[in-house]
């Protein structure tokens, strides 16, 4: 059961607040009283309020939590969000951890405690309070609460993205871990070949889907992780286990829709986005970090801000990266613009198509027209955005053609609609399209479409596939024969559309069977064909057998079981572990 916390509660701490618009320009610090639930403490923090806070107006708040070892004045210090703050308008908290309990280094967050990682108790309830409290002091716009942290404070970051979900809009680690690792991921014997332990992939999107129970806490919360690839403490398998969960647990393609350049100051950086261009998931920062003695843990800091005890100022900067993020990623993703065709008429070889467009939360861009049918033209803008228009002159005679809008507005989102059929000049009715589909069968994550179109008087220009909800998209045709193949496809069911076009224009659509892609992928080979597609780990010293991975404790056992035979390895679609056992793929 989800506890949530009386309003009343949070009044209970206001008995040091001032008015903010008295704050201005200066770091105040506070407490937070202990709450009424279990595992709560008092908590210190401090707040960063810029110079000039816009009266009136809703601003962003980000809360920056310290690493073990660290005190909140360490973030303050160290990153360069005050910086950011007053060049912006936002508010940043920095709360101390103060107290806690449990065998733990000095003033660790404790994201390997199950009592501290779950709404309505413990640390992550105390922190949701505390930024609760700050609303009641600031006016916080409440699409865009950010937190981000350092080593134990990044992983209770992501504790508060996966337990708080339905409050904050994104979150982004530094030097992080997963969400319910435990202390073993941690490598505390300063050699930095040892990695520390880890749980699987699908063991972290289990506890993910625990945590998330209603359909508003499943919303997806985009991530940045930046992590240093030479990272002793926390090692890079760390942030990407971490990518791996959150792409596998909103079912997003483990292809990046985009890969950046981010170096800075000689540090090689490599900046990676997963999801849509309009709106990314997941977002990595992997960075060629300070390279340290065998026995060190000097790899391990906030990277490109200022000096000190946890902080290298040399590289890209974390703070700007990680705002910059976040001011991509407001809570809601935004809404697609309105668009409707009001009409399309032909005129001699003229067509012209009008119609309007719309966006609820902010502006239309561009509008574009684009003519489909036996002689297609090339789309072009139109006139006008709330109400627009283009015209198509000198128009092969005797075709058919059917107007196909897109509006795009200023988040990248867009809407497309396609209008009635034009006629221009005389084109006699002809026989329709026809369509026979031979299989639609799902494997591996994909969606694969065979069959044939004909037409009687004429020839086939185009076959499309409608997968769900997704836009008609063009099948391969080799005369008479269509393949379609889509991938990347989540676990579901998805219904099919096929459409056949011909060189008059006119068009035919069949409804397909419903294909369901299944949550587990399965692939069958050798151990040596396994390994050298990546699906068995090919481990270097210090483990005791290089050459065939031993540090894997199963492969002596796939060894013994299937020698040089074939064997089948078991994954879902978007992650990247495989499993001997197909059970264990959850």
């Amino acid at each position: 059961m989800r506890w949530k916390i009386p309003f009343q509660i949070a009044i209970l701490a206001l008995s040091t607040t001032l008015s903010w618009q008295a704050l201005a320009g200066s770091i105040e610090q506070d407490k937070l009283p202990k709450g009424n639930y279990a595992d709560t403490q008092e908590r210190e923090f401090k707040i960063f309020i810029p110079n000039g806070l816009p009266s009136g107006k809703k601003v962003p708040m980000v809360m920056v939590l310290h690493g073990c070892k660290q005190t909140n004045d360490n973030m303050i210090n160290e990153t360069g969000f005050n910086d950011l703050a007053e060049r912006d308008k936002f508010i940043v908290v920095y709360p101390f951890i103060t107290k806690f309990d449990g065998q733990r280094s000095p003033n660790c967050w404790g994201f390997w405690f199950d009592h501290h990682i779950h709404q309505g108790r413990g640390e992550v309830e105390d922190l949701h309070r505390l930024a609760l409290l700050v609303e009641t002091r600031f006016p916080i716009d409440p699409q865009r609460r950010y937190v981000t942290g350092l080593s134990s404070g990044a992983a209770m970051s992501v504790v508060l993205g996966v337990a708080y979900s339905e409050y904050f809009a994104a979150v982004g680690p530094v030097a992080g871990i997963a969400y319910d690792e435990e202390a073993a991921s941690v490598n505390l014997t300063g050699i930095c070949s040892q990695t520390g332990t880890f749980r699987s992939t699908a063991q972290t999107v289990a506890s993910m889907k625990g945590e998330l129970k209603t359909a508003a806490e499943r919303r997806v919360v985009p991530v940045m992780a930046i992590h240093s690839l030479n990272d002793c403490t926390v090692n890079i398998e760390a942030a990407m286990r971490l990518q791996d969960a959150w792409l596998q647990l909103n079912g997003t393609s483990s292809t990046p829709a985009a890969t950046e350049t981010c170096t800075a100051e000689g540090v090689t950086c490599q900046h990676k986005r997963y999801g849509t261009p309009a709106r990314s998931v997941v977002e990595t920062v992997f960075y060629d970090g300070k390279k340290g003695p065998t026995f060190t843990t000097g790899t391990h800091y906030w990277v490109g801000d200022n000096p000190g005890e946890f902080a290298n100022p040399t590289g890209p900067s974390a703070s700007a990266l990680l705002w910059s993020f976040f001011q991509r990623h407001p809570f809601s993703p935004g809404q697609p613009p309105v668009l409707a065709i009001s009409a399309a008429t032909s005129e001699g070889t003229t067509i012209k198509v009008n119609g309007t467009a719309s966006d609820t939360d902010g502006s239309v861009t561009e509008v574009s027209v684009k003519l489909e049918g036996s002689d297609p033209q090339p789309a072009r803008p139109a006139q006008g955005t709330a109400s627009w228009s283009v015209e198509f002159q000198n128009l092969p005679n005797d075709r058919r053609y059917r107007p196909v809008v897109t509006a795009l507005d200023n988040d990248d989102l867009s809407t497309v609609v396609e209008g009635p059929q034009v006629v221009v000049g005389q084109v006699p009715v002809g026989e329709l399209p026809k369509i026979s589909l031979d299989s639609a069968i799902a494997e591996q994550g994909c969606v694969v479409v065979e069959g044939t179109a004909s037409d009687t008087d004429g020839e086939i220009t185009e076959v499309a596939v409608e997968v769900g909800s997704r836009a008609f998209s063009a099948a391969a045709l080799t005369q008479e024969a269509f393949r379609f193949q889509e991938c990347g496809l989540a676990a579901g069911t998805y219904p099919l559309r096929v459409r056949a076009t011909d060189d008059q224009g006119e068009t035919s659509i069949v409804t397909g069977p419903s294909v369901v892609v299944e949550d587990i992928v399965v692939a069958t080979a050798s151990w040596l064909d396994h390994q050298m597609q990546g699906r068995l780990r090919v481990y270097g010293s210090s483990c005791p057998s290089p050459t065939f991975g031993a540090c894997d404790q199963a492969f002596p056992a796939i060894i013994q079981a299937h020698g040089f035979s074939p064997f089948d390895l078991f994954r879902q679609p978007s992650g990247s572990d495989w499993f001997i056992d197909r059970t264990n793929v959850r």
